[in-house]
């Protein structure tokens, strides 16, 4: 079963046809001398460690240990996870590559695609991960990976010295190519539910092909917009987007755009974590300087939470969004982000 895919990678659950990689994998000197010796020594001993050890915890916890793959060959190259340890306070991740693809920045890769499927489909919020001392290829992957050392600890039944390091997941993460459906439902969702709150219709963006949706949500450097979601379960129960200006006289603006949470988990402060989450991506921004929104006039739970977010009303655009026979206003609030104050006018 596929788990996840990276720019060059793809996760998904070993199978007893591993056995081979498996014990090659486990008896290269590196392994042993960074890892452990398991005392796998034949192919036999090779399937005993796959049904004791991943399989069995895909039973029993929903994850563990998974086969890492090239995408464009499907050749096996290690294997990277989510493992539920005696004797550590949280789900542990786990990688472990073959020598000849150590050194390519894979292990970085697929350690941050197990730590979004984590937050996205599995809900965990922190991770933990153990590594010898002296391991420190294997440190430098956790520390650009967002890890901090925070402890040493002996695991039960063992005797050596670990440093565990430690993460919090955030629950709302960037959304990518392969969200385009849950996405789309969503927002659908959304124009039909408020249409007063959107430009757009729900006949509009309707009749949109999926690959419309999968732009949107590319993860191209050079993209001007990006979208960021939040999870409950693994379902998709929220999102935003950032936009960023691409004329040359206007790139220190973006905008907060589409923003919406399913009305069951409106109470659980996802709107916020969301607005945050789009904030902290403005500041990675290079020259970008502010961030407005719209909201409807009359909204006030809405107003309220980009006012807590920092946002200022700087006006009010009359009869801005034509609803039925109606029209509705909108408005107009910015945030800096440099520090300074906005100063809103009238």
């Amino acid at each position: 079963m596929l788990i996840c895919e990276t720019e060059r990678l793809r996760v998904s659950e070993f199978t007893l046809d591993d056995a081979g990689f498996i014990l090659r994998l486990l008896n290269e000197p590196s392994f042993i001398r960074n890892i452990a010796d398991k005392q796998v020594r034949t192919l036999d001993d090779a399937r005993t460690y796959l049904r004791n050890g991943p399989l069995a915890s895909y039973e029993r916890n929903g994850f563990g240990l998974w086969r890492v793959a090239l995408q464009n060959t499907d050749e096996t190259i290690g294997m990277c996870g989510l493992i539920r340890r005696k004797g550590l306070p949280d789900v542990d991740i786990g990688y472990a590559l073959s020598p000849a693809a150590c050194g390519h920045g894979f292990a970085a890769e697929a350690v941050r695609g197990v730590l979004d499927h984590g937050a996205r489909h599995l809900g965990l919020r922190r991770i933990v991960a153990v590594v010898n001392a002296a391991n420190a290829a294997s440190i430098c992957v956790l520390d650009n990976a967002g890890f901090r050392f925070e402890t040493t600890v002996v695991l039960p039944g063992e005797t050596t010295l670990l440093r565990q390091y430690g993460r919090t997941l955030a629950p709302c993460i960037r959304l990518t190519p392969t969200d385009a459906e849950a996405y789309r439902r969503l927002m659908l969702e959304a124009y039909a539910a408020h249409p007063e709150a959107f430009t757009s219709s729900v006949a509009e963006r309707e009749a949109l092909p999926l690959s419309w949706w999968q732009q949107r949500l590319t993860t191209d450097p050079s993209a001007h917009e990006v979208i960021f979601g939040a999870f409950a379960q693994g379902v998709l129960v929220g999102a935003v987007g950032l936009g960023q200006e691409t004329r040359e006289k206007a790139r220190h603006k973006a905008t907060l755009f589409g923003m919406f949470v399913q009305a069951d988990h409106q109470h659980a402060g996802l709107g916020h974590l969301l607005v945050e989450a789009a904030l902290e991506h403005a500041h990675t921004r290079p020259g970008l300087r502010q961030v407005l929104l719209t909201v409807t006039e009359g909204n006030t739970r809405a107003h309220a939470l980009y006012t807590r977010c920092g946002f200022e009303t700087f006006g009010v655009e009359p009869d801005a969004v034509k609803v039925g026979a109606s029209f509705v206003s909108k408005i107009h609030m910015w945030r800096r982000l440099d520090g300074g104050v906005a100063r809103a006018t009238a």
